[in-house]
C-alpha cells in the first residue's frame, strides 16, 4: 500500500460530545458506539491498589487479582476476577489452596503475585530478561480452564523449540513453583 492510499484510506475515529462528559448515559453511549465501530469487545483492566496482587491480561482475557479484607499472612486469600474468552468471572479462593498441578491461569496469576509480593521469587529471577506467570510458549487457552502447569512449564525446560533465555525463565519458575509445593506440604493449614 502507498502512502497515498493510507491517507485517503477511510479511518475509524472515535468522536463523543465533551459537553455530555459527565454524564454516565454519555459515556456508556459512547463505549457501546466504539464497541460497534471496531466490532471488538472493550477490555476493562483494573488499576493496581496496596491490596492487588496481580493485573494483566493475555489477549481479550484479563486477570485482576487483590487480597480480601479477611486475608493473613497464614492464610492469603484473593478474590480474582476478569473476563475470560466466555465472559466475566469473579471467585475466591485461598492461596494455599492454589496447586499448579491443577490450576486456572487466573489462579497463578495470583499465586504469582503472592509470591513476588512475599519476596519468594528465586534470586536468578533477577537476571532474566522476561519474568512472569509462565514462559513464553505455554498457550493458557481459557483463563478459568484448569491445567497441569507443573508438566507444561517442565517440558519448556528441555525443549529445543524454545530460546536458552526461555528454558531458563522456564527453570526459574518451575524452581519457584515446586518451592511453594515443597512449604504446603512442609506446613499444612
Amino acid at each position: 500500500m502507498r502512502i497515498n492510499n493510507m491517507l485517503t484510506s477511510p479511518v475509524n475515529r472515535l468522536r463523543f460530545d465533551c459537553g455530555h462528559r459527565s454524564s454516565q448515559a454519555s459515556f456508556n453511549r459512547l463505549l457501546s458506539d466504539t464497541q460497534q465501530e471496531s466490532n471488538t469487545p472493550a477490555i476493562f483492566m483494573y488499576l493496581p491498589t496496596k491490596d492487588t496482587v496481580y493485573s494483566g491480561g493475555i489477549g481479550h482475557q484479563t486477570v485482576y487479582a487483590e487480597y480480601t479484607s479477611y486475608s493473613t499472612e497464614e492464610d492469603p486469600v484473593v478474590r480474582i476476577k476478569g473476563q475470560a474468552s466466555d465472559g466475566e468471572f469473579d471467585f475466591t479462593c485461598h492461596i494455599n489452596d492454589i496447586d499448579p498441578k491443577q490450576a486456572s491461569y487466573a489462579e497463578m496469576c495470583a499465586l504469582f503475585g503472592h509470591l513476588q509480593k512475599t519476596g519468594q521469587i528465586p534470586p536468578e529471577a533477577n537476571s532474566l530478561v522476561h519474568f512472569n506467570v509462565l514462559p513464553h510458549g505455554i498457550n493458557t487457552g481459557k483463563v478459568t480452564q484448569k491445567l497441569n502447569y507443573m508438566n507444561e512449564i517442565d517440558k519448556m525446560t528441555t525443549s529445543q523449540m524454545f530460546s536458552q533465555p526461555n528454558q531458563a525463565e522456564a527453570e526459574c519458575l518451575l524452581k519457584m513453583y515446586q518451592n511453594f509445593i515443597n512449604m504446603k506440604k512442609e506446613n499444612p493449614s
